[in-house]
C-alpha cells in the first residue's frame, strides 16, 4: 500500500481563523508597505548583507559626523527608512519561513493526492477493459485528463506522468 505522508484535514475553522488573522496583519501593515512593479523590482538596489553594514554604519556616523550630510539628504529620512527595513526583516523573515512550509504541505498534499487518483484511474482502466460499463463511462470522463497522441514525455513536461509512467513505491 502506498504511503501517505499528509493523513490529516485542517478543519474549516482553523483555515477561517487563519485566513482572518492574514487579512488582519495585511489591513495592519497596509499603511506602512508599499507594491512594486516588475520593472521597479528590477530597477532597485537591494539591501544585502554587506549593504546593510554599510548602510548601519552610515546611519551611525550622520549621528556623530552631520556635517557630512549633503544638502540634498535628509538625516530624519535615512533614520526612518533603516528603522523601517530593520522592524519589517523579522517579519519578513516569519512570512518566508511560513510560505515554505505551505508550499511544502501543498507539494505533498497535491502528490499524494493526484498519485492516489492515478490508482483509482488505473483501477478503473482495467475494469472498463475487462467490460464493465459503469467502468467504461467513468474511464471515458478521466481519460480526457490523457488526450490521446500526446506523448509521456510532452505528459511529463506538464509535471505530470500517465498512469503507466508513475512507480508506486514505499517512501
Amino acid at each position: 500500500m502506498a504511503v501517505n505522508r499528509l493523513n490529516t484535514e485542517i478543519p474549516q475553522e482553523v483555515i477561517t481563523q487563519v485566513s482572518e488573522k492574514f487579512k488582519e496583519i495585511k489591513e495592519l501593515l497596509a499603511p506602512y508597505t508599499e507594491n512594486l512593479s516588475t520593472e521597479e523590482k528590477r530597477s532597485l538596489a537591494k539591501m544585502s548583507d554587506k549593504t546593510l553594514a554599510f548602510v548601519s554604519k552610515v546611519v551611525e556616523y550622520t549621528n556623530l559626523n552631520p556635517k557630512f550630510i549633503p544638502a540634498v539628504m535628509k538625516k530624519e529620512d535615512l533614520q526612518h527608512d533603516f528603522r523601517a527595513h530593520q522592524s519589517l526583516t523579522p517579519l519578513s523573515f516569519t512570512c518566508e519561513q511560513l510560505a515554505g512550509i505551505l508550499k511544502d504541505t501543498l507539494m505533498i498534499a497535491g502528490h499524494e493526492a493526484y498519485k492516489l487518483a492515478l490508482l483509482y484511474y488505473g483501477s478503473i482502466k482495467l475494469a472498463a477493459k475487462a467490460g464493465d460499463t459503469e467502468a467504461k463511462t467513468i474511464f471515458d470522463n478521466l481519460s480526457k485528463r490523457f488526450p490521446k497522441g500526446k506523448s509521456a514525455k510532452e505528459t511529463s513536461k506538464d509535471g505530470d506522468n500517465r498512469i503507466n509512467d508513475l512507480q508506486l513505491k514505499p517512501e
